[in-house]
C-alpha cells in the first residue's frame, strides 16, 4: 500500500504536470485571501486606539484611507486571480478527462482489455462521483494554502504578544502575564484541541473510505438499473415482460442501502467531533480570558485586545483546520491516485519504427511461425504452435467451433496481443518491429461483435470527420446500403442513433452493411470477416459473403465462421480445433476426408446451401 503522504505529492505533481501555471495562481490568490480577514482586524485595532487615545482627526482619517485603498487592491487583485483559476480549472478538469480519453485509446489492447486498467479507471470514476473530483481537491489545496498563510500572518502579529512586557505594575500575575511563557497554556489548549481534531478527521476519513469501498458494488448495480431507465433499447423487453416493478424494487433496494449508510457515517461522525467541539471552546474562552486579563492589567491597549484575541482565534482555528484539510486532501488523493495510476499505465508492447515496405503489386507474405497464445489468468492456450503461411491476394476461410481459436488467431494477426511463443512475420521480419499505425493499415476487419457510433453515415464509414462524399456513398451502395441511403433526407449526413439530433435508428443487419461499407473505405489489402453475420441464418449469411467476395476483388480476404457459407468462395480452409489448426486445403479436399471435422461440418450444414449450389 503507497504511503499516504506519496499518494498526495503525486496527485499534486499530476495537477502541475497538466498546468503548470495553475499552482503557483492558485497559491497568491489564496495568500491574498488570506490577508483579508487580518487587514480588517489591524484596522479595527488602529481606529479603536486611535479614538482611545483622541487622535487628531486627520490623523485617524489618514489611516482609514490607507486601509481602504489597501483592502480594495488586495480584493480587485483576489477577484482579477479568481478569475484566472477558475479558468485553469475548468482546463484541467477538461484535459484530464481528455488525458484519460486519450490514454485508453493508444494503450495496448492487451492492457485495456485487462482487469487492473478497468478496476483502476472504475474505481476512479466512482471515487469522483462519491468525493474525489479533480476541481474539488484543487479547492480543498487552495484552501490549504489560505490557512497556512493565515498563520504565518497570526503568529507575525502575536509576536507583540508574547514578548515580555515592560510596565508599572505588581503582583505575582502582573509578572506572570508579563512574561512570554505566560502564553504557553493557551498553547497546550489549542495542542490538544489540534490532536483531537486530527484524530477526529484521520478516523472519519478512514470510516468515509471503508464506507465507500463496502458499497463500490451497490454503486455499480444503481448504475446499471439506472441505466436501464434510460437505454430505451431496453423498452421493449421491459414492457413486454412487465419487468419495471422489479427493476423499480431492485433500485429502492440498492438505495436503502445507501441511506443506511449515510446515516451510518453521519452518526459515526456525529459522536467523533464531540472531543474536538469542547477543546475548541476552551480554546476559545482562554484566548478571550488571556487577551483580557493582559488589557485589565494594563500590558495591552484597548485596541490590541481585538487585534491579539481575533488573531488567536484565526490562529487556533487555522492550525485545526490545517491538520482537517491535510486529513481531507489525503481522502481526495485516496481516489485521484486511481486516475494517477491509470495514466501511468505503461503499455507492453514493443514499439517498433521499421515502415511497411511501399509495394504496388502487394506481393505481402504474412507467416504465423509455432505461434501460441495464453489469455492472462488463463491456464490453457487459445493457440497452440500454430504455423501458417499466406500471400496477399487469396482468399481464405477460418472455420471450426466456438472457442476453437479462430478470433484469436486475427487478434494476433492484427497485432492486438502478441504472441506467447513464437513468432508473427511480414515478409520475413517480425511484426512488433514495424510501425504499429502503419501495420494496422494493413487491415480492414469487421469484428464478429463490430460497433457503429452515434456519428453521422459518413463519418462511420469514414472513420474521420473528414471524408470524400462520393467515395462514402460508393462504398455504402457496394455493401447493399443504398436503398435505406437514398430514403434518408440527410443522406450520408444523417446521424445514428438516438444520442445525436434527429437521430436514425438502424437495425441489425443495415449496421452490419455499414459496417462492411467502412471496410471497403479504409481499402486495406487485407480485409477480414470475423464472424459479423453470425445472427443470420445461413441462406442470409451466403448472401452478405457472395457481395463481400465480388467486392474486394483482388484483396485478400480472410472469412471467420463457425458456419461453412464462406468456404465456397475461398482457395485454402482452415479448420481450427482446440487452438490448432487441425486441417487445411481446399473445399474438394477437405471435404474428401469423410473422418474429418470439415466434412463433419459441411455435411451437417449443408441443407441450407443446396439452393445455391443448384443456382451456381
Amino acid at each position: 500500500m503507497m504511503k499516504k503522504d506519496k499518494m498526495l505529492y503525486r496527485v499534486i505533481s499530476c495537477v502541475h504536470r497538466l498546468d503548470k501555471s495553475y499552482l503557483p495562481v492558485l497559491a497568491v490568490t489564496n495568500m491574498i485571501a488570506a490577508a483579508t480577514p487580518f487587514v480588517a482586524i489591524l484596522f479595527s485595532s488602529r481606529v479603536l486606539d486611535g479614538l482611545v487615545k483622541r487622535e487628531a482627526a486627520d490623523s485617524l482619517m489618514k489611516s482609514v484611507l490607507f486601509f481602504v485603498i489597501l483592502s480594495a487592491v488586495l480584493e480587485l487583485t483576489r477577484w482579477a486571480l479568481e478569475k484566472v483559476k477558475t479558468i485553469k480549472e475548468n482546463k484541467i478538469s477538461k484535459y484530464i478527462e481528455l488525458r484519460v480519453f486519450d490514454k485508453a485509446f493508444s494503450m495496448d489492447y492487451e492492457v485495456l482489455e485487462g482487469q487492473e486498467a478497468l478496476n483502476k479507471i472504475y474505481k476512479a470514476r466512482e471515487g469522483i462521483n462519491a468525493r474525489g473530483s479533480l476541481p474539488g481537491f484543487c479547492n480543498m489545496l487552495g484552501r490549504q494554502i489560505t490557512l497556512i498563510s493565515k498563520v504565518v500572518y497570526a503568529v507575525i502579529i502575536l509576536s507583540g504578544l508574547v514578548t515580555n512586557a515592560k510596565g508599572v505594575g505588581n503582583g505575582a500575575l502582573y509578572h506572570f502575564m508579563s512574561k512570554w511563557y505566560s502564553i504557553l497554556p493557551v498553547f497546550l489548549v489549542l495542542a490538544c484541541a489540534i490532536y483531537m481534531s486530527i484524530r477526529m478527521e484521520k478516523k472519519a476519513g478512514d470510516l468515509e473510505k471503508k464506507n465507500f469501498e463496502k458499497n463500490v458494488a451497490a454503486n455499480r448495480s444503481f448504475s446499471y438499473f439506472f441505466q436501464l431507465v434510460l437505454n430505451y433499447k431496453m423498452g421493449k423487453d421491459i414492457r413486454v415482460y412487465h419487468m419495471a416493478d422489479m427493476i423499480e424494487k431492485r433500485m429502492v433496494e440498492v438505495n436503502q442501502k445507501f441511506d443506511d449508510a449515510r446515516l451510518w457515517l453521519a452518526k459515526k461522525r456525529m459522536h467523533l467531533m464531540v472531543p474536538s467541539r469542547i477543546a475548541n471552546m476552551l480554546f476559545q474562552i482562554l484566548c478571550n480570558c488571556y487577551v483580557g486579563i493582559k488589557a485589565i492589567l494594563g500590558l495591552v491597549s484597548i485596541g490590541n485586545v481585538v487585534k491579539y484575541v481575533s488573531s488567536l482565534l484565526e490562529l487556533g482555528n487555522s492550525i485545526g483546520d490545517i491538520m482537517n484539510v491535510y486529513v481531507q486532501l489525503q481522502v481526495y488523493s485516496n481516489f485521484l491516485i486511481y486516475y494517477v495510476e491509470f495514466l501511468e499505465i505503461e503499455n507492453k508492447k514493443y514499439e517498433g519504427t521499421l515502415p511497411i515496405e511501399k509495394r504496388d503489386d502487394n506481393e505481402y507474405e504474412l507467416e504465423f511461425r509455432d505461434v501460441s497464445f495464453r489469455y492472462p489468468n488463463s491456464n490453457e492456450d487459445a493457440l497452440n504452435k500454430v504455423n501458417l503461411k499466406m500471400k496477399i491476394g487469396g482468399k481464405m476461410a477460418v472455420v471450426g467451433p466456438n472457442g476453437a481459436g479462430k478470433t484469436t488467431f486475427i487478434k494476433l494477426l492484427c497485432r492486438l496481443y502478441d504472441p506467447t511463443e513464437g513468432e508473427i512475420l511480414l515478409n520475413g521480419i517480425n511484426i512488433k518491429y514495424y510501425d504499429y499505425d502503419e501495420y494496422m493499415r494493413l487491415f480492414s476487419v469487421v469484428f464478429q461483435d463490430f460497433r457503429l457510433f452515434s456519428f453521422s453515415l459518413a463519418e462511420n464509414v469514414a472513420a474521420s470527420k473528414e471524408y470524400e462524399p462520393e467515395r462514402v456513398k460508393d462504398c455504402l451502395v457496394m455493401a447493399g446500403f443504398g436503398e435505406r441511403l437514398a430514403g434518408m433526407e440527410e443522406g450520408i449526413e444523417t446521424n445514428i442513433y438516438q444520442l445525436q439530433d434527429k437521430g436514425v435508428e438502424i437495425s441489425g443487419g443495415e449496421a452490419q452493411k455499414v459496417a462492411i461499407a467502412r471496410a471497403l473505405y479504409k481499402d486495406s489489402p487485407v480485409v477480414i470477416l470475423d464472424e459479423p453475420t453470425s445472427a443470420l441464418d445461413p441462406v442470409s449469411e451466403f448472401d452478405i459473403y457472395s457481395r463481400f467476395n465480388e467486392l474486394v476483388k483482388e484483396k485478400t480476404a480472410i472469412y471467420i465462421s463457425h458456419r461453412m457459407s464462406s468456404c465456397r468462395f475461398c482457395d485454402t480452409i482452415l479448420v481450427f480445433e482446440n487452438g490448432r489448426i487441425v486441417q487445411r486445403g481446399s473445399h474438394d479436399e477437405l471435404d474428401a476426408d469423410k473422418e474429418g471435422m470439415y466434412h463433419k461440418m459441411w455435411s451437417a450444414q449443408a441443407q441450407y446451401y443446396q439452393k445455391e449450389a443448384v443456382v451456381n
